[in-house]
Parts: C-alpha cells; sequence; structure tokens
C-alpha cells in the first residue's frame, strides 16, 4: 500500500517553511489583542520583489480557520491590518505563482516578531537541474518465516536550479519516479516535500507534485519477498547519484557488483553493521547488489504459513471435500461388507 506523507500545517494551503528569513519586526498587538502583520513576497528566481500578487493569511482557531487576502504593491510588500484573534492562534500564509503553491508556517501569533518574507519561483518543467544528493539503503532485518527482508530507504531529492520543477501533465512520465525491486510488499511513504501524493507505477512509486529549489527528504520502507537463498536487488535511477549508502546486519551476505568500494563498520542505535559508500553515481549506471545464503523457513514455518493464508472459503471447501470422501469410502465399504 502507499501511505501519503503527513504535513503538521496549519490548513491544507499552509506549508512548512521553504526558506526562513528573519530581518525586520513586522508583528505588533495591542492589549486588545488587534495585530497587524506585514510582509514582503520575492520572486526568488530573479531575486525580485513581485507585485499586484495576492497572499492569503491563515488563523487557526480551537475550531476553525479564518482566512484574510492582501495584495501586494510595487515594492512586494503585503499587510494584513487589525486582525482580531488571541495571542496563541497559529499563523501561515500562502500564496500560487505560476500555477504552484508556496507557503510558511509562522507559528504562534504572539511569538512572531519578524517580518514575513514568502519565496516563490518561476515554474520549469525541465527536470534536468534535479539530482539525488544521497540515497541511504538500510536492509534491517530478514523475517525467515515469511521469506521476507525488510528495506528501509532515505532518498534526499536535490533541486539544484532557482525554478520549481512543475511536470507537464500531458507527460505522466516526467514526474520523478522511484524504482523498486520487482517482489516489494507492504510499502509506506513520508517525506518533508510539500503538497505531493504518490502513486504507484510499474516497479515502483511516483511524487505526484512539485519539486522546489533545495533539498527534499523522502523516507519509504517495504518488503521483498524472496524465493531462494540468492537474490538481486537491481536498481536504476532516474537522476545522477551523488553518494550512495548501503548498510545491513551482520547476518545479511552482500555484495555491491560492478563497484569499487570497501566495506566499513557503522553503528546505528548502538548496534553494529556493515556500511558500503560510493560516490558519483551516473544515472546511466545500473546498480546490482547480490544477496547470498539468505535463510530459508523451516517445516513448521511452510505449513504454518500455508494455514494462515488460507481464508475461510477455501477452509469451508476442503472441510466440505474432506466430510465428502469420508462419507463416500464409508459408503463404499458399507456395500462391499453386503456382497
Amino acid at each position: 500500500m502507499l501511505k501519503l506523507n503527513k504535513l503538521t500545517i496549519i490548513c491544507t494551503f499552509a506549508f512548512a517553511s521553504i526558506l526562513i528569513f528573519n530581518n525586520f519586526e513586522a508583528i505588533s498587538a495591542s492589549e486588545n489583542d488587534s495585530w497587524s502583520i506585514i510582509g514582503t513576497i520575492v520572486n526568488g528566481s530573479d531575486n525580485l520583489p513581485l507585485s499586484d500578487h495576492l497572499v492569503i493569511l491563515h488563523v487557526s482557531l480551537s475550531d476553525e480557520i479564518k482566512e484574510y487576502s492582501s495584495k501586494s504593491d510595487d515594492e512586494g510588500v503585503f499587510s494584513f491590518e487589525n486582525i482580531k484573534h488571541p495571542a496563541d492562534s497559529i499563523i501561515g500564509i500562502s500564496s500560487i505563482f505560476n500555477g504552484v503553491l508556496y507557503g510558511k508556517d509562522l507559528g504562534i501569533l504572539s511569538d512572531k516578531h519578524d517580518e514575513v518574507k514568502l519565496i516563490v519561483y518561476e515554474s520549469t518543467p525541465d527536470s534536468s537541474e534535479i539530482s539525488i544528493a544521497t540515497s541511504t539503503i538500510m536492509f534491517t532485518s530478514i523475517d525467515r518465516s515469511q521469506n521476507t527482508m525488510w528495506v528501509l530507504e532515505l532518498y534526499k531529492l536535490k533541486n539544484n536550479s532557482n525554478q520549481t520543477f512543475k511536470p507537464d501533465p500531458d507527460k505522466p512520465m516526467s514526474i520523478v519516479r522511484i524504482a523498486l525491486p520487482n517482489d516489494y510488499t507492504d510499502l509506506m511513504i513520508d517525506s518533508d516535500m510539500i503538497g505531493v501524493e504518490f502513486v504507484a507505477i510499474d516497479r515502483g512509486f511516483g511524487v505526484l507534485g512539485n519539486i522546489y529549489p533545495g533539498e527534499h527528504q523522502l523516507l519509504f520502507t517495504y518488503g521483498i519477498k524472496y524465493k531462494d537463498s540468492d537474490y538481486n536487488f537491481k536498481r536504476n535511477t532516474q537522476f545522477d547519484l551523488g553518494n550512495l549508502r548501503i548498510i545491513s546486519e551482520n547476518s545479511i551476505n552482500l555484495v555491491l557488483e560492478d563497484f569499487e568500494y570497501t566495506s566499513q563498520k557503522t553503528e546505528v542505535n548502538s548496534k553494529e553493521y556493515n556500511l558500503i559508500e560510493v560516490n558519483n553515481i551516473p544515472k546511466t549506471k545500473s546498480m546490482n547488489i547480490k544477496f547470498t545464503n539468505l535463510p530459508k523457513p523451516s517445516l513448521y514455518d511452510t505449513g504454518l504459513n500455508f494455514v494462515q493464508n488460507l481464508n475461510s472459503g477455501w477452509l469451508l471447501l476442503v472441510l466440505f471435500l474432506s466430510l465428502s470422501t469420508g462419507l463416500l469410502i464409508k459408503v463404499f465399504l458399507s456395500r462391499k461388507s453386503q456382497v
């Protein structure tokens, strides 16, 4: 299954921080909790103020969300005057530019004493400036009884440009795609990317959403169903990969074929693991991680799995066939004794 990313934001149109700038005093309050908020919206692609542009203020109360709108002036300045809400209200701002939603979570109203600066960017369907800064593949454990190897992966996607990557809606395969082994199961995904969804595609999943300038984390876990004691984990990447780290338990035997590396030891939560690290892998090069001597289920495990995998319909069918066969044998023996 796919688990969509969960973001702690003040509403569906307010975001976690994209870029944070703390420069000027901008929010003031009077004794009757009447607030004034001022900020600037800037086009980060050319670093110029964005004039005559709509900005939305979101105020989250205990049981509802209030929204206020303001348009920026020639200097990109927007303001919200006489906003009457309790000091512990949670606030955020958002704006749409070139069809892409941008936003910023500003926290508690009374704690915010700096000018708000919202950065937006030009959009492009060109993904040539996107790379994978790091990819960490951790083989955490093996469930022998289920013939399943559990994997945790951390991707750091990096948009190296000053434009937001916006996939071409007429080209479905232009989205960011993550390849997975053919035999994967129980996929779960989380991410700090803003406003994205995930969809299953052939041999992996795709990211439905925009990739803003900067670095973004993508965490996903899944199991691999293997049949034999040997298994080949094959992977192609859509983008160039700056750094690959493969971490595995000491009991797992694996080699990364066609790469030069030195295996090391590392600790994760006070437990020792093997570490393979390789740098600068072009997107044209495939990786193949070869596993050997994977544990096989015992006869007891096989029998237990068979019973657990039978649904009630199959159990009823087996019971019916057993009773029918027994009845036929009884009738046959009875008739034979009468002859």
